[in-house]
């Protein structure tokens, strides 16, 4: 009997644990800081599911720095210092009505683990070695900051679309490049692991936005004259998929990297 006792007892302890850790992540946001919150999936984008899922004031309680979409595509979006910028089909860059909804977005509390200097000039692809070759492990996501000048830097953005919606690879066929000779201003993404595929973007996604808040957009290129990096191993990830619209009839399955790097990084494979 007495086993009985003690296991009911353990049984409402470990009840109670598990309720105030949840209620301790929403109240006071203490697991956030190791945390990315992710809306919706990089796969369901590429797939043409771009409705509007939750409201980007919802989001800044999770986070105060990342990447995103709103809902129809409606162009591109930094979370800085926790203000929401959206860059928009024309690259006009403004701040967003917190009221509007995000078709796929990820954010994070920013929090320093690793930082370091580089003065260029430095491609993007030898800036991106320098970030991997600072990390620990190549299996953790990370959330990356890169803050300073740089040179012959290529963005883009989209125009809002409408229903039926096309699939990623077909908006981004059309999107619109903006270049930079000379620009001060802010890299914001994610290193993510491979095995985060579909899920996410594997590898680098950056965005831009300059610190007069002219320009920005989905970063393709870049060139960094003099920047600081600082990066947030993140090894948690919080995932809220859509309970509406067109998620749950999409099909998710299959290797999609060919449209990632076509949709994402503005080349094809093979």
């Amino acid at each position: 009997m007495w086993r009985i006792s003690a296991l009911l007892i353990l049984l409402i302890v470990s009840a109670g644990f598990m309720v105030s850790s949840t209620m301790r992540w929403a109240d006071d946001g203490e697991e956030t800081t190791e945390t990315i919150y992710q809306v919706s999936t990089i796969g369901a984008l590429l797939e043409g599911v771009y409705d509007g899922v939750e409201e980007f004031g919802a989001l800044t309680e999770r986070g105060d720095t990342g990447i995103g979409t709103p809902e129809g595509l409606d162009g591109e979006i930094v979370i800085l210092d926790g203000e929401v910028w959206q860059i928009r089909g024309d690259g006009a860059v403004g701040r967003i009505d917190l009221a509007t909804r995000t078709a796929f977005a990820a954010v994070t509390v920013f929090d320093e683990d690793i930082a370091f200097d580089l003065d260029g000039p430095v491609s993007l692809a030898d800036l991106e070695t320098a970030i991997e070759d600072a990390l620990p492990s190549p299996n953790h996501p990370v959330a990356v900051i890169v803050k300073g000048r740089f040179t012959n830097l290529t963005t883009r953005s989209v125009d809002a679309q409408t229903r039926p919606y096309p699939p990623l690879v077909e908006v981004t066929a059309s999107q619109h490049l903006f270049t930079f000779d000379r620009t001060e201003g802010t890299l914001v993404g994610f290193y993510l692991p491979q095995y985060m595929a579909g899920v996410n973007v594997a590898g680098f996604h950056l965005h831009y936005l300059s610190d007069d808040r002219t320009g920005g957009g989905h970063l393709l290129d870049c060139t960094a004259d003099r920047v600081r990096v600082a990066l947030d191993i993140t090894p948690n990830l919080r995932l809220s998929l859509p309970e509406s619209g067109g998620f749950a009839a999409a099909d998710l399955s299959g290797d999609r990297s060919g449209e990632v790097n076509a949709a994402e990084r503005g080349r094809t494979t093979g």
